[in-house]
């Protein structure tokens, strides 16, 4: 889980808790309301109803309140996946289980606006960055454990797999939010590509037909039989 804790100095006292309580839910109201630039350290104190100073101490600057609520919302999504696959019934193949984590990112992402912009804005902060790519990391781990244990992927899938499946999906959801007006199109076209691609790794079943990887094997000796004299008059 990532470090939900980048605070200069802890909050000891009741009253301190509550004041670093009013400066995040602050910082929410504002990126929510008018994005991440507006979120600036005077916007903060002024929405919290206290001083810039006090802000100060507990915040070295506005990316440090940034990567406190980053790091809060991505342990709540974390959490939130891991506990929705671990009671969720069995997907009956590769399709059914990436359109439910398509659909449960996106119920996630209009459920918590705030987080999807600063999630997007960090992408050009180098700590935030990092937070990003950590829970990335985690994401792939879940889900490549939990498409092998549920025997979707064929034995001994290399992680690698799921990473670019993960990446990829990342990708569409960042182009799905800069382009609103197309979001639903975009997002089932990603759906289609990751489907496709890991499909190629999917285990093998008796009642289903000829997977794409088979197809792909089976079409390499037939290209390679092809003489370059073929090739090159066609």
């Amino acid at each position: 889980m990532p470090d939900a804790s980048p605070l200069r100095r802890e909050p000891v006292q009741q009253r301190s808790r509550e004041r670093v309580q009013r400066i995040l839910d602050a910082a929410v109201e504002i990126i929510t309301a008018e994005g991440t630039d507006a979120a600036t350290v005077r916007s903060v104190a002024e929405r919290a109803g206290v001083p810039s100073a006090t802000v100060y101490q507990f915040f070295t600057n506005r990316d440090a309140i940034f990567e406190q609520l980053l790091a809060r919302e991505l342990t709540r999504l974390d959490s939130e996946l891991e506990e929705s696959l671990a009671t969720a019934r069995p997907h009956p193949d590769i399709a059914a289980a990436v359109e439910a984590f398509i659909a449960f990112h996106g119920r996630h992402y209009m459920s918590h606006p705030d987080f999807v912009a600063l999630y997007y804005a960090s992408r050009h902060n180098e700590a935030l960055r990092d937070d990003i790519r950590e829970h990335l990391g985690r994401l792939t781990d879940l889900l490549h454990r939990h498409l092998l244990a549920t025997g979707l992927l064929a034995p001994g899938t290399s992680r690698r797999v799921v990473e670019v499946a993960v990446e990829l999906g990342d990708h569409v959801f960042e182009l799905a939010h800069q382009r609103g007006d197309e979001s639903d199109a975009l997002t089932d076209e990603g759906r289609i590509a990751i489907t496709r691609y890991l499909q190629v790794y999917a285990a093998a079943r008796h009642d289903e037909p000829i997977g794409l990887r088979e197809r792909m094997v089976r079409a390499e000796p037939m290209a390679s039989a092809v003489s370059p004299s073929a090739q090159a008059s066609s």
